[in-house]
């Protein structure tokens, strides 16, 4: 399926050279405490839409596309400051993800964006700090979600 990107990202894709950068912007949020913590695979730091997104090393993986089963992304972080630690150990429910890509010349336009994904799995060590991102799993979810019972639903019986 092809993404709707700017005419101008376009044209920096295909071009032999480019003095453009495409950035990866990351936001991780724990919406119980609203503690949000952005990242910026960059240098130094950039504001986009009237936030800024803290320069700090990071990679991710992203899923294979072999068919089998659902893909998992992976995000890896320097682990150099103790606030996303901070988060992490206190998170009750799995903390949500946002990843953005932007050129840098234009930061405030999105040319593509993953949403609300879960991060799990979250492991880490002196280093690194590692987790998994998840969408939820609707295919392995019920269907209906409600049983359909005389008690509840007479008009059905």
């Amino acid at each position: 399926m092809p993404r709707d990107i700017t005419t101008f990202a376009r044209e920096q894709i295909f071009a032999t050279t480019s003095d453009q950068a495409f950035l990866v912007l990351a936001t991780v949020r724990h919406e119980p405490t609203n503690t949000v913590f952005r990242v910026v695979n960059n240098t130094e730091n950039i504001i986009s839409r009237g936030e800024e997104f803290v320069a700090y090393p990071f990679s991710l993986i992203l899923p294979s596309e072999s068919g089998e089963g659902i893909g998992a992304a992976t995000f890896e972080i320097d682990n150099v400051d103790l606030t996303l630690i901070d988060m992490l150990r206190g998170a009750i429910q799995a903390p949500r993800m946002d990843i953005e890509v932007i050129l840098s010349s234009i930061p405030d336009v999105v040319e593509i964006g993953v949403y609300d994904i879960a991060m799990r799995e979250v492991t880490w060590d002196v280093s690194t700090i590692r987790g998994k991102l998840l969408n939820e799993d609707v295919l392995s979810s019920g269907f209906p979600g409600y049983s359909y019972t005389p008690a509840e639903w007479q008009g059905l019986f």
